[in-house]
Order: C-alpha cells, then structure tokens, then sequence
C-alpha cells in the first residue's frame, strides 16, 4: 500500500499476512495492481488509533502480550475518547467491540483469536469516515 509520497511496510506486511498463500501461476508476472486494499482517508485522531491497533498486532505477532495489552488499552481509551467527540458510528462501534474481543481472547491466552478480533478493529477504523469539524 503506497501513495507518491509514502510507504507503508508495516502495512504491506500485515495486509500480505490477511491473504492466503498461492502457488506460483501464469498471473505471477502480471503487473501489480496500485492499490489492493487502499484505506480511505481518515481523521488524524482514527490514524492514531490505527496506529496503536497495528502496534498491539505486531506485539502479539511477537510474543509480547503484555505491550499488546498496552496498546489495545491505549487504543481502547482513544476509541472512547473518539466516540464522546464524534458519536458512535458502526465502524466505530465495530472496532470498539473488536478490541473487547481480543482482550478477552488475550486474557485466556488464544492469540490467534486475540489477532483475529484485532484485525476486524483494523478494518473497521481503516474505513472509518473523516471526523466532523
């Protein structure tokens, strides 16, 4: 996922890891499409929490429950903040209950789960609408 002016390797690597592997084919050398899984434009307050939401799934990816327990619960009070200022909207309310999920998943040590739920709160704050001025 990139634009003109920016990379987003993280992204790249969490989005190749959602797609399931396939072998080599004859469309392997076809030219690559711009934008797979483009995220819409969003608030600066959803690209904060975007942020803290891929940063417990790398330290879940990792092995390191307790920073992801930190960052889902960064993620979760910046939610609740988000929603007071701009209202509960589905994608919001999504993600909100995403991380519910994952936390209750992390509490009983199903990890896999846990990366599940986190990544329907990915999704849902990636296509979140801008924020109202």
């Amino acid at each position: 996922m990139q634009n003109q002016t920016e990379r987003h390797p993280y992204l790249d690597a969490f989005i190749a890891s959602l797609v399931p592997y396939q072998p080599r084919t004859a469309h392997a050398d076809d030219p690559p499409v711009p934008h797979l899984l483009p995220l819409p434009a969003a608030s600066p307050e959803a690209a904060r929490l975007l942020e803290l939401l891929l940063g417990a799934d790398h330290d879940l990816r990792e092995d390191h429950p307790r920073a992801g327990a930190v960052n889902l619960a960064l993620a979760e009070t910046r939610l609740h903040r988000l929603i007071t200022r701009d209202g509960l909207t589905p994608a919001l309310e999504a993600a909100l209950a995403g991380i519910v999920l994952a936390k209750e998943e992390m509490a009983t040590g199903r990890t896999a789960r846990a990366l599940a739920a986190l990544a329907g709160s990915i999704r849902a704050i990636g296509a979140a609408a801008p924020a109202r001025r």
